[in-house]
């Protein structure tokens, strides 16, 4: 297998194991053998949850313990939520929280739709995602943009048109393969993203039945599926990433929810190393 799929070189996302506290993310992803984690900081849905990292300095330190402890490295956080509430204040206390982690990118999102939710003008979503970069430069963070048919930024096209209005040199879309594919994505159409407006891609598989808007959430939070279960494109796009492009598996699989946060990293590893593995006997049976 090459180096850049090893298994160190990758990020674990924290959607992977569940609502779990992030220093037990962080032991499970390293025994598992994935050099990077991705962190909760604060929560993109209305309530909090009991394991985002902002304002509870205990859990923090717990979190730099484990990295400490494991050696392992944290390559991004979320959710920074681009809405008309968006206060970018209370954004910078998170930024600098990640920035003292270690991580070097952040992870931005639109305003989900649903009865009653209220969005940005483009204009206005372009100045926010802009004055959020600035924000982030100032501790060595790179915002990604993440699209979804279910919030306002929905399509990779969205992605790409709001990091271009920005011309923010730290600013690029999320490559994540599920909204790529629910939005109707193909290899094809990546070709005319240019390489360097790709912050990261997030990895995993998706089964082939075709899901109403409303029912997408619940599929990209706990219904993903491991690589090569699915009928996601992913060596077509594999094969158009930099070979430098951070990878990051995202895989909450439904089957699995009832299991230990240690099981669930090491069937995520599993099945990644698997899946890699397979193409390159396929290649050398060629």
């Amino acid at each position: 297998m090459t180096e850049r799929f090893a298994l160190h070189r990758m990020s674990l996302a924290n959607l992977t194991v569940g609502r779990v506290a992030q220093q037990d993310l962080i032991t499970a992803a390293a025994a598992a053998g994935f050099g990077k984690v991705g962190l909760l900081i604060m929560t993109a849905t209305a309530q909090p949850l009991q394991h985002e990292l902002l304002g509870r300095p205990e859990m923090v330190r717990e979190v730099k313990a484990a990295l400490r402890d494991t050696g392992t490295r944290v390559f991004d956080i979320e959710a920074f939520v681009l809405s008309p509430a968006t206060d970018l204040a209370r954004f910078k206390p998170a930024l600098e929280l990640g920035a003292e982690l270690g991580a070097t990118h952040i992870s931005s999102i639109g305003t989900e739709l649903g009865e009653g939710a209220v969005f940005l003008s483009p204009a206005q979503r372009v100045d926010l995602f802009g004055r959020l970069c600035d924000e982030a430069m100032q501790f060595g963070l790179t915002v990604g943009v993440e699209f979804m048919l279910y919030r306002d930024i929905r399509t990779y096209r969205d992605a790409l048109q709001l990091v271009e209005a920005a011309g923010r040199r730290n600013a690029g879309l999320i490559l994540d393969i599920l909204h790529f594919v629910r939005g109707g994505g193909t290899a094809a159409d990546l070709q005319a993203v240019p390489a360097e407006r790709i912050a990261y891609a997030q990895l995993c598989d998706c089964a082939q039945a075709s899901l109403p808007v409303h029912a997408l959430p619940a599929e990209a939070r706990t219904s993903r599926l491991h690589l090569g279960d699915g009928i996601a494109p992913l060596w077509p796009v594999l094969d158009l990433l930099p070979e430098e492009l951070q990878l990051v598996v995202e895989t909450p699989v439904l089957a699995e929810a009832g299991w230990t946060t240690a099981q669930r990293a090491e069937s995520a590893a599993r099945h990644t190393t698997q899946f890699f593995q397979r193409r390159d006997q396929q290649r050398s049976a060629a």
